[in-house]
Formats: structure tokens, sequence, C-alpha cells
């Protein structure tokens, strides 16, 4: 029998035994999905599809990956029990009794934020306790419940984070330091609690640096709240949070709502 006979008959087999051997597979064809996820006819269960500029971006009609990047940011949150229960809803404009008009303006801009975070930066600076945390908590609520993967993480968490990262990198080599670092720099929407409160220190101030720096290069939504006047940053850092061109600065004048009635909280 001529050699090769044996692939011919495997040739000849039946089309559920697959391709034929020493024929390339169509790497365009659809493929089953392995993940879990719903069949999906726009990205054929690839999960990703590329934009209008080449780019991979979650597949938008079956969210799938939109999905994993949730989950991938979740485990850096600040998120508590008491942040889940902060909406924009329940966000008090009001101090004994009188309408304040700066947290009138910062409701505004959150929403808007909220809304519309493409692109955009958001700032928002004042004294402690007048209720800047709970903007941060609820626009990442509004967020996740619209299905956009967003991080909200104060900088105190950020930090400990990276240390943390870098401490298993170096006794176990269970985690890149870089690898997590990339997780803050590239977050679609980033929502930093508490820029400024961290112990300044050259390896805090390189850090927020190159988050910062990356984000405003690549024009990624990020919100900022922070106690610390805008011009007291390293320099590099206050100009690109004042840059009007796509950055909103609101400054919170209400006092500490811990001195508001309870019945106001």
């Amino acid at each position: 029998m001529p050699a090769s006979s044996g692939l011919s008959a495997r040739n000849a087999a039946s089309p559920d035994a697959g391709p034929p051997l020493g024929t390339a597979s169509d790497p365009n064809a659809p493929i089953a999905p392995r993940d879990g996820g719903p069949d999906c006819d726009r990205c054929e269960n690839r999960r990703w599809v590329l934009d209008a500029h080449g780019e991979l971006k979650p597949c938008p009609k079956c969210g799938v990956a939109q999905r994993w990047r949730m989950d991938a940011l979740r485990a850096f949150s600040s998120r508590s029990e008491l942040s889940t229960q902060q909406t924009l809803f329940n966000f008090k404009t009001s101090f004994a009794g009188a309408e304040i008009e700066s947290l009138g303006n910062c409701l505004e801009a959150a929403q808007d934020f909220a809304e519309s975070p493409d692109g955009r930066w958001l700032v928002i600076w004042g004294t402690r306790g007048n209720g800047k945390s709970h903007l941060c908590a609820a626009v990442d609520n509004h967020l996740q419940a619209a299905g956009t993967p967003s991080l909200f993480v104060t900088m105190s968490d950020l930090l400990a984070s990276l240390k943390e990262a870098f401490d298993l990198q170096s006794n176990t080599e269970q985690e890149t330091y870089s690898g997590r670092l990339r997780q803050f720099k590239t977050a679609p929407v980033l929502i930093l609690d508490d820029l400024g409160a961290e112990s300044s220190s050259a390896f805090s101030q390189g850090i927020v640096f190159e988050i910062l720096d990356y984000r405003y290069r690549n024009r990624l939504a990020t919100m900022i709240v922070t106690n610390v006047p805008l011009n007291a940053f390293d320099p590099r850092v206050a100009s690109r949070m004042q840059d009007s061109s796509f950055c909103t600065v609101i400054e919170n004048t209400a006092p500490d709502f811990r001195a508001r009635p309870v019945a106001e909280r």
C-alpha cells in the first residue's frame, strides 16, 4: 500500500471528524462559547471587537469582556458596606436647613461625569467631611449599575495594594508589581479618593505622577477628590488636574457634615 494511503483515508473521513489533515482551519470561523457567556453573532464569541481605529474593545452586544473588566477591578476597590448605600439621589445639599450652593454644584458635576465620563476628568477639593467621598461612591455605584467598569479606591488603599504586590513579587513571584500598577493606570474609569492624604514620600509622589500622567496622556476618565488645595501638589500633577480643555474643577466650600444635625445627614 502506498505510504500516502493512510493520509488519504483520514482526509476522506466524515466532516464530523474535523478538517482534513494538512489543511488550515479558518481563523474567522465562529467558535463555541467556553466562558459561560451567551452566543454572540457580533463578536462570534471572541468577546472583543475592533473599533473604527483598529483597537480591540469589549464587544458591546454580549458584554462578557466588559464583565471581565469589572470583576478584575473589584479586587482593588475601596467599596464598603457604607459606600454601596451612597447614591447621587441621597446626597444632601443642605446644612442646618439651608441649601449650600457649592454642594449643589458638586452634585451636578458628579451627575454629569457619571452620565458621560469618557475622556473627562472631574476634580473636587475642599475640607474634610463635606461629602466628597459620598460623591465618589455614588458615581461608582451609578457606573457599576450601568455596566461601566470603574474603580473606586482611596489613595491609602492604592498605595497599600501596590506595596502588597511588591512584597508578593519579592517573596513568591505570585503577582507582578507592574501588573497591579497597570490596573490603576488603565482602569476605564478611575475614582481616586483622598488624593494628598497619603504620607509624602518620593515613592508616593512618583506613583501619583505615573498614574495621573498616563491617564492624562491617554484621556482616560478620572475623578479625583482631595482635601489639599491644587497649588500645593507637585506642579506637574497640579497642571494636569487643572487642564480646562477636558477637566472640571469644583471647590466644595461646605463645612464638615459631621457637624450637621443628625436628621440632615
